[in-house]
């Protein structure tokens, strides 16, 4: 009976429910719990007319059990859940308590009606870190702490650590350094500032992934009113689930990718769907690998609550043996999350795998194009500063037109041999901390969170920071307020766009801006490094001279169907003579002089597709790279801000 309420509910609590915890509300809907949102209403009416006559028997047990939770969960005098209290103490005490042990035990109690198969399920939980907070500076050391906690896999609810017990624990801190952040004064609690490192995927011992069971043919029949084709945004993508019009759940809620191989296992399809960020994934009879996400795989449904027809039926599942021949043998990743989602470390993503996950998600279609950078008004304004500073490059060469000489007979910093505003003009001797670092000079650039800016797009900024500090003499500082322009203010005002407003310096008196938007997570670390990459005055790769032209004996490198390009994008595959390709010699130890290689790898380049093609071809799979910096990429920084190394006898740090 609860099978057939639950499934009859779900699917109402996601259309009315504004959050992604589904099965707690449902549950507690069903066994008659005082339920706030009043939207659940309707959803109570369905699931107790699924559960028909049957239902009335359990619902009498499952009162009794939620209403022994309520009057364990009583709120005591000071808490902030206690009366007297209203406003956003008051939500956030409704949240929590939502969220809370009570709701655990109805949930377990509710499925051990089902019998062991259901229980089993339930048990299922795993290690989720939350972000890291601001750094703070206690017993002579700073460092950033955060939640972990035990979660359930199929309810998005706290439950009991035991049910973890089995898997590694990620750590609670990070050291940070106060010269790089803004620190506040803590207490001195020597245990809790014990020494210890980052976490990352490594610290997840044993097997990544385990077996959960069998999932039924009549689950899996795909019959969908519409087939979309659409444009092939993954070689292994799978647009039915983009514009489902079928009942039920879409590819039986493992909606992402249809992978086949002559040589298909458990670890292979383990593989590929984690590399992707998804920590759900089956294998069909006939050997096809298909992924899906978990409720606490929130990075993948932009923290917002999924479309039911992608949520998994964990209900439907049958017990089994990963060795019995079933129509899918479904199984979950059991590592630890991170920030809301599978470890990047863990991840190898690029920007056509991001289309392609965000349109299932959406339900609408999204071009790799879309999946960067700015809105059309922003994109006009960069490739207006992209004109303006070939026009400086030609007036201050004293030639009429800069293609006249190669761009790589230009000379870097003091002086611009990039696009946009060029290079950032702050620079000092040594690490902030006065030591004397890797590099002769480095490049301040403060930066300033938005005071509404969450958490977690605050860690996925950091680490994108750090990302340019490790290869490079760029130094992000974060402020504690706003600073005097020029400087970098970081915001997500726009929800869905990612973008930056800058290409290069934006003038002594201006302010540039990184709209985070739909970069929300870890998940987006890559697009995040990009954007960056904008502000310090990199250009998109495929619009360099050389690109789709013969330049000065280099090039072509790609053919553009511009007959597949809308209009709006065109300008991101218009040739711009500002870019970088290399550049004059500029004394002792520099970086590079001369030609840059055309770099089919960069972060900043649009991935292949049917909007263009590479020459050769078989470099097409090096493009739309969103995982890490290329030695391109790096180069091209060090070149154009003349990062000099010190020499060992000069450094002491």
């Amino acid at each position: 009976w609860l099978k057939g309420a639950l499934q009859a509910g779900q699917l109402c609590v996601s259309a009315h429910q504004g959050d992604s915890d589904t099965l707690a509300y449902l549950t507690l809907a069903a066994a008659g719990a005082n339920v706030a949102e009043p939207s659940l209403e309707p959803c109570q009416t369905q699931m107790l007319g699924a559960a028909a006559l049957a239902s009335l028997l359990a619902l009498g047990l499952l009162l009794v059990a939620a209403s022994s939770a309520r009057a364990s969960s009583e709120p005591v005098a000071g808490h902030p859940c206690s009366a007297g209290h209203d406003g956003a103490a008051a939500d956030s005490c409704s949240r929590d308590k939502q969220r809370s042990s009570s709701i655990d035990s109805v949930l377990l109690q509710a499925w051990s009606a089902r019998g062991p198969s259901a229980t089993r399920h339930t048990d299922e939980a795993a290690w989720v870190a939350r972000p890291f907070g601001e750094c703070i500076q206690a017993c002579g050391k700073a460092k950033r702490t955060r939640k972990v906690d035990c979660a359930a896999l199929f309810g998005n609810v706290s439950v009991s650590e035991s049910l973890c017990d089995s898997m590694a624990k990620p750590v609670a801190h990070e050291d940070c350094d106060c010269n790089m952040s803004p620190c506040t004064k803590g207490t001195c609690d020597t245990t809790s500032h014990a020494s210890v490192e980052s976490t990352a995927a490594t610290d997840v011992s044993g097997p990544l992934f385990r077996f959960l069971g069998c999932m039924p043919q009549e689950s899996l029949e795909v019959k969908p009113e519409t087939a979309d084709a659409g444009d092939e945004l993954t070689s292994a993508g799978d647009n039915t689930c983009i514009d489902w019009k079928g009942e039920g759940h879409c590819n039986g809620g493992l909606p992402f990718f249809r992978m086949q191989s002559n040589a298909m296992s458990a670890s292979l399809c383990f593989s590929f769907c984690t590399s992707k960020g998804l920590d759900l994934f089956g294998i069909s009879a006939s050997d096809e690998c298909r992924c899906g996400a978990s409720g606490l795989n929130k990075a993948v449904w932009h923290h917002r609550p999924p479309r039911g027809v992608l949520v998994f039926p964990y209900a439907e599942l049958q017990d089994g043996t990963s060795e019995e021949a079933c129509p899918m043998r479904v199984y979950r990743y059991t590592g630890h999350y991170e920030d809301g989602g599978v470890p990047f470390a863990m991840m190898q993503t690029t920007v056509q795998d991001e289309a392609y996950i965000d349109s299932v998600v959406a339900g609408h279609e999204i071009s790799a194009e879309a999946e960067e950078d700015n809105t059309p008004a922003n994109r006009s304004a960069v490739a207006l500063a992209g004109r303006i500073r070939a026009a400086k490059v030609a007036h201050a060469a004293g030639r009429s037109a800069p293609e006249e000489s190669p761009g790589w007979a230009r000379p870097c910093w003091p002086h611009d041999c990039g696009p946009g505003g060029g290079s950032w003009k702050k620079r000092r001797g040594t690490l902030l901390a006065g030591i004397q670092g890797r590099w002769k000079e480095y490049v301040v650039i403060e930066y300033y969170f938005d005071t509404n800016l969450d958490d977690t797009r605050k860690a996925a900024f950091r680490k994108a920071a750090a990302a340019w500090g490790a290869v490079t003499c760029i130094h992000f500082v974060e402020a504690a307020a706003e600073p005097p322009a020029p400087a970098l203010l970081v915001d997500a005002l726009e929800k869905e766009a990612c973008y930056a407003t800058h290409i290069g310096y934006p003038g002594d008196n201006n302010y540039a801006v990184i709209n985070m938007g739909w970069c929300d997570s870890d998940r987006y670390l890559g697009n995040i490094i990009h954007e960056m990459g904008h502000i310090l005055g990199m250009n998109h790769e495929q619009k360099r001279p050389d690109a789709i032209h013969n330049y000065h004996g280099h090039g072509p490198h790609l053919v553009v169907h511009w007959d597949n390009v809308d209009q709006e994008w065109m300008d991101q595959y218009r040739q711009d003579v500002s870019s970088y390709m290399g550049s004059a010699h500029d004394g002792d130890d520099d970086p590079h002089d001369g030609y840059a290689p055309y770099d089919f790898g960069s972060i900043m380049h649009y991935p292949t597709g049917n909007h263009f093609h590479t020459l050769p071809r078989e470099k097409g799979s090096l493009t739309g790279n969103r995982q890490a910096l290329s030695d391109g990429d790096i180069l091209q920084i060090l070149d154009q801000y003349q990062c000099r190394e010190n020499h060992p006898s000069e450094s002491s740090g």
